[in-house]
């Protein structure tokens, strides 16, 4: 791919990562929900979840790290974005706020 190909497509400050993580997000009333980590990037992240969230809250994500000697990324987050993809799952994005030790 060019480099203008690239510039036009990706229009962000930071690039992201694609990955395929479990993740966890604890909502405002303590609750959680499994979900899948798309892609991340040092601003965000795009999960799928087989319910939705609401848009505007504040959140905490945790997404696994697979084992090994990394521990799991935990950031607060807030949800900028949910769109129904399916009868049993929902694009979620996230805008990273802070990240937190877990």
């Amino acid at each position: 791919m060019s480099t203008l190909s690239r510039n036009y497509q990706e229009k962000r400050d930071y690039i992201r990562m694609q990955v395929s993580a479990p993740a966890t997000l604890t909502l405002p009333d303590g609750s959680h929900i499994a979900l899948v980590c798309l892609d991340l990037s040092s601003s965000g992240a795009q999960l799928i979840s087989p319910e939705p969230v609401m848009e505007g809250i504040t959140a905490k994500l945790v997404i696994d790290s697979a084992g090994g000697p990394s521990a799991p990324l935990a950031a607060k987050v807030n949800v900028r974005r949910v769109q129904q993809e399916n009868d049993t799952q929902f694009r979620i994005g996230l805008q990273i706020v802070e990240f937190m030790n877990d």
